[in-house]
Parts: C-alpha cells; structure tokens; sequence
C-alpha cells in the first residue's frame, strides 16, 4: 500500500509519459487544463494508474478527479480499502 507521497510520485512519473511538453508536474495542476491530456489521455493515465497502483478507480470517482492531487488521493484512498 502506496503512502499519499508515494502515489503523487507514481501519478507524476505516469503523466510525463502523457504530457506533449516536458515540464514540472505540480500536484495542483489540472490534468487536463493544465497539463494538456484530452479525454483519451485522461483515460490512458487512469489505465496506467490503475495498473500500477493495483487499483480499479470506479467511474462515479472521474467527477471528483480534476487534478493530479485528486488522483493521488484517489489511489491512497482505493489502496486502503
């Protein structure tokens, strides 16, 4: 089980596969506003997300997920149940 720190690394080193750009990821940056991701990518990154972290994000937590912090704490949270 991935600490909050933990999982906000893992969320960065994922996103720079996706961000066009190379630049900092901060944990306040909006996925897609942001840092670029189209729904497509958005659904990519959960993908691998999910893959690494050995989560399952349901789909009623996408709403609640708009930021990179939002993914983070979304993984700590699914890894602790």
């Amino acid at each position: 089980m991935a600490s909050y720190a933990e999982s906000l690394n893992i969320t960065c080193q994922l996103l720079r596969r996706h961000v066009k750009e190379p630049r900092t990821i901060r944990a306040t940056d909006h996925i897609q506003n942001d840092l670029g991701l189209d729904s497509l990518g958005v659904m990519e990154l959960v993908a691998d997300v999910e893959t690494r972290c050995g989560v399952s994000i349901p789909s009623e937590m996408f709403d609640k997920i708009a930021t990179v912090d939002d993914v983070a704490k979304a993984v700590t949270e699914l890894q602790q149940r």
